[in-house]
């Protein structure tokens, strides 16, 4: 009985924070690997994304929230927000966002030297890498 009541108190503290997280693959300066994860709050609609770059060391951290919701989707894509993400090395990036669906999207932005960042989130590093050399010079277009 004891280890039932332990069960349901796990179960319901895991549905009632209504987080979920999600792997992020990225770049900045065209170049730089980063890899990290996003955790949304489905209640607050927030998230706190943690990326890394493997070869220098850097790391970003920051939040974001939604700005758009459109007026109807089944897909949840169109979603778009804002994220701020303060790195080690002193820069700030400020980044907008899109949803492709409910699971994935993509952000871009640039830190206060105007070098650039893209992200990509919800997919494995194949399927970002993939999508980013088919996608990236539309987004690209569109965010300058």
């Amino acid at each position: 009985m004891k280890r039932l009541r332990i069960l349901c108190v796990v179960i319901f503290w895991g549905l009632s924070s209504g987080c979920t997280k999600f792997p992020i693959v990225g770049s900045y300066y065209y170049k730089d690997a980063l890899i990290g994860t996003a955790d949304y709050n489905l209640f607050s609609g927030t998230s706190h994304i943690r990326v890394g770059d493997r070869a220098r060391k850097v790391r970003c951290e920051g939040d974001s929230y939604g700005t758009y919701a459109p007026l109807f989707t089944l897909s949840g894509a169109g979603h778009g927000g804002e994220a701020e993400l303060r790195c080690s090395d002193g820069r700030i990036f400020r980044i907008q966002w899109a949803t492709l669906s409910w699971a994935t999207g993509y952000g871009v932005g640039r830190d206060q030297h105007g070098d650039r960042i893209t992200l990509v989130y919800g997919m494995s590093e194949e399927e970002a890498e993939n999508f980013l050399l088919k996608e990236l010079p539309v987004i690209l277009k569109r965010s300058d």
